[in-house]
């Protein structure tokens, strides 16, 4: 299964939707994709199956606003090559159409790209997406880029989870993610990340492209409040 949250063209509220033959159906029911998360497995099977047989709207997949699949309520725990862990709040999470602005007085940022885990209410990781962490100045975090879908395990467990970026066209970074640190023993049910794979400075107006495998691809133009 492919979760996304997304603007919905009609009305402009926030609605969860999978993704399926190229479109984006909208999922009826007042719940968002944490809430489904909350419920458990089985709970996000069933939503999945009612937004494929009675969706609420359809979109063609490359035209829908996605914003980030889930905005977690805690912050999310990023384990980074050679670095020290960081924490970054939620009011940091950004989609991948949501662009990625420059603070003042920067004209440059630099990427730490892989992804992040979620987490049923039962602790089980329920899925992934792919994750990019935008730092400024002495590596102060400015953005946490998700998207642009939440791929459940089922559908990711045993693919080669690898990450590969390319800035204007030319390579850039690249990792192999692994079990990630989500696998540790002990793990509560907090989003977890691992980022493999840091570019050097990316400057304002560059073209930036992640490639994740199975998680998915996104593209946008850094310095911008709106994705490519």
């Amino acid at each position: 299964m492919r979760w996304v949250t997304y603007l919905s063209p009609s009305g402009g509220e926030r609605r969860p939707g999978v993704v399926d033959d190229g479109c984006v159906f909208g999922c009826p029911g007042g719940e968002d994709v944490p809430g489904l998360l909350a419920g458990g497995a089985d709970a996000l099977a069933a939503a999945h199956r009612r937004a494929l047989e009675a969706p609420v709207e359809i979109i063609v997949e490359f035209e829908t606003r996605l914003c980030a699949p889930l905005v977690p309520d805690r912050p999310v725990v990023l384990h980074r090559a050679g670095r020290e862990p960081v924490a970054v709040p939620p009011g940091l999470v950004r989609g991948t159409d949501d662009g990625v602005v420059l603070p003042a007085g920067e004209r440059e940022l630099v990427a730490e790209v892989g992804a992040v885990a979620f987490r049923y209410g039962t602790g089980q990781v329920a899925g992934y997406t792919p994750a990019c962490l935008w730092t400024a100045g002495e590596g102060e975090p400015v953005a946490l880029t998700l998207g642009p879908a939440l791929v459940t395990a089922e559908e990711a467990d045993g693919a080669a989870l690898a990450v590969s970026v390319s800035v204007d066209d030319l390579p850039a970074a690249q990792g192999v993610l692994g079990d990630g640190p989500w696998r540790a023993p002990g793990a509560g049910t907090e989003p977890v990340g691992s980022l493999p794979a840091r570019t050097g400075p990316v400057a304002a107006g560059a073209e930036f492209f992640v490639e994740a495998g199975p998680l998915g691809s996104f593209e946008l133009r850094v310095g911008t409040d709106t994705g490519t």
